[in-house]
């Protein structure tokens, strides 16, 4: 009894010798379904990050460093491979499509606020970021989907340009309770 090999397509039956019926799933199925899963996986965890940052700014007890803006860029209207943006004074977390369709999470950190705060601060929202995406987190491997900075740069005037429009129903801005030490 001598097998021959054929390639499947999408759900494509293959009859054996016995008549036996084979449904295989393809290579590209596959792929499609780790890519869908690993997206998930990767918005989770931008969330996730998200949250956690917030509770960081609970403990100020200045105002201005308790308020973030979050722009929805799926509801924009607008054609973007922008997803989600949040920031604050001191971070810019932006969810996006790569050309790949890949969901990527990219960070930033303010140079001011680094000077003004020390890196206490930066260490400890790096201490988010790496807790969210790293291996144990997620269903998959979702660690390359960061990319962070690899210098400070001059978030405030982009935060306070997107606090200060926001007259779009796609953009909110939020305050976080003081919370007491």
């Amino acid at each position: 009894m001598s097998k021959k090999t054929q390639s499947l397509t999408k759900l494509q039956t293959l009859k054996t010798p016995d008549e036996m019926t084979v449904i295989a799933p393809s290579e590209e199925t596959i792929l499609a379904q780790n890519l869908e899963l690993r997206n998930e996986n990767v918005e989770k965890a931008y969330y996730n990050i998200v949250k956690g940052t917030k509770e960081l700014l609970t403990a100020f007890e200045t105002l201005k460093y308790r308020i973030s803006v979050t722009v929805d860029h799926a509801k924009s209207g607008k054609e973007t491979k922008l997803i989600n943006e949040w920031l604050c004074f001191f971070y810019n977390y932006t969810l996006t499509m790569n050309r790949f369709g890949y969901k990527m999470i990219y960070v930033s950190y303010d140079e001011d606020a680094l000077t003004r705060f020390g890196d206490k601060l930066f260490n400890r929202m790096l201490r988010i970021v790496f807790r969210c995406t790293n291996l144990e987190s997620s269903d998959i491997n979702i660690e390359n989907c960061i990319r962070i900075d690899h210098s400070a740069t001059d978030i405030q005037p982009f935060f306070i340009n997107r606090l200060f429009n926001q007259e779009k129903d796609y953009v909110t801005v939020t305050t976080e309770e003081k919370v007491p030490s």
